[in-house]
């Protein structure tokens, strides 16, 4: 690699630092908004690129109709995406945004 490409490169990832800390706060919200129960957030954190959807339901344990549905919003929304095989990724990990696992009573609706 060229020292001009190494140059690029390096203000490529800190543009990427500062576009993913200027993001944060909205993806957060966003998550927060899409996953107000905690069956949702337990499923979408196992949604990691590794297991299909059938894995991912009977892990949670609800229907693999529900994971389809959750993961056409979450894909709609740009909190996810498909990988390898029609597996779901998520965008960041709820851990990374500090985001609890278990949904407080006051959010859970539906």
């Amino acid at each position: 690699m060229s020292d001009v490409d190494t140059a690029l490169l390096e203000v490529a990832e800190e543009q990427l630092r500062w576009t993913r800390a200027a993001a944060m706060p909205r993806v957060r919200q966003t998550i927060s908004t899409a996953l107000p129960k905690s069956e949702q957030r337990q499923a979408f954190e196992l949604c990691d690129g590794s297991r299909s959807g059938p894995e991912v339901a009977k892990a949670v344990g609800v229907s693999r109709q529900s994971i389809s549905n959750w993961a056409t919003v979450w894909r709609q929304l740009g909190i996810a995406y498909e990988v390898d095989d029609r597996k779901i990724r998520h965008l960041v990990s709820l851990t990374a945004l500090g985001i609890p696992m278990e949904a407080s009573p006051g959010e859970a609706v539906g």
